[in-house]
């Protein structure tokens, strides 16, 4: 497997080949590697990138809340429903919104682990330094080469536009969307005939414990989401308490949620105020197929 068969140039969408440390597609237009490994595939000028993705103190917060494993059960979660519903042969797979990529690396071990032997997965988001920790990670856990490699298992990481993936048409076998939004366009030009689409979204009670503190009037919505195109074909929720156990575990992780733009300086500071909390977390797994034409 080689993840230049995929890639294309996110300006005319042309294959894309090596030359040195450059990227390059027939109409010149040219990608240079960062000393990372990763190739910045976000193409500049465009509208929808005006979300330059998460800063360096935010990737650092989830960074360090994700390696208490808080949260490892959803993409052990991930992994399962992955596993039951991927199309047989080899696998590819994109995470498209994967942050510094430890989810990503987590569901990509557990199914090289359970047979799963020819498996290349590319992660996107819109921050360069989510790629560059990404790629580092990747690299320590041994299952990332360098980009026109020959191998059966890889995992890249890139800056990338999820509504504009430079992807090659109809070349993944599955598109995971974790608490990012779902391109479902894009999704249905990217996913081949038999691919799926794995979505992982906040259930109703999700952090309901952190939210009573941040506000005085919380609201609960129900919204079954549809993604036109798109069949709902499976899903679970992952459910349970963890005890975030002091002052800075509290912090890193409200600096991963929504929450964080949007509460009051005295929301804060009654949560600031907690040594230690123990919070529901709910996260809702589907699984989409294509719609029956």
């Amino acid at each position: 497997m080689n993840v230049l068969n995929i890639l294309r140039c996110p300006l005319c969408r042309e294959m894309l080949a090596r030359e040195g440390r450059t990227l390059r597609c027939s109409r010149g237009h040219c990608f240079d590697l960062a000393k990372e490994g990763y190739v910045n595939l976000l193409p500049p000028g465009k509208g929808k990138n005006a979300r330059t993705g998460d800063e360096k103190d935010m990737l650092r917060a989830r960074r360090e809340f994700l390696a208490g494993g808080y949260y490892a059960p959803i993409s052990d979660g991930i992994a399962a429903l992955l596993a039951r519903h991927l199309p047989a042969g080899e696998t590819i797979l994109c995470d498209s919104g994967c942050g510094e990529g430890w989810h990503t690396l987590r569901y990509t071990q557990k199914l090289a682990e359970g047979g799963f032997d020819r498996l290349l997965t590319v992660g996107f988001d819109a921050s360069k330094y989510g790629a560059a920790a990404g790629m580092k990670n990747a690299r320590q856990h041994g299952i990332c080469c360098d980009i026109g490699t020959e191998a059966d298992l890889q995992t890249y990481f890139f800056p990338g536009n999820l509504f504009s993936l430079p992807l090659a048409d109809a070349s993944l076998s599955a598109v995971v969307s974790m608490f990012a939004p779902v391109a479902a366009e894009e999704n249905l030009r990217l996913l081949r005939s038999d691919g799926i689409l794995l979505t992982a979204a906040s259930g109703k009670e999700h952090l309901n414990e952190m939210r009573q503190l941040l506000y005085t009037d919380v609201h609960y919505t129900e919204k079954e989401p549809e993604y036109e195109g798109f069949t709902l074909a499976d899903r679970e929720t992952v459910r349970y308490t963890v005890l975030l156990p002091d002052p800075d575990t509290i912090r890193n992780l409200f600096m991963m949620t929504p929450f964080y733009y949007k509460t009051t300086t005295e929301g804060r500071e009654r949560l600031y105020a907690e040594n230690s909390l123990t919070v529901t977390v709910e996260t809702e797994l589907r699984v989409y197929r294509r719609s029956a034409v």
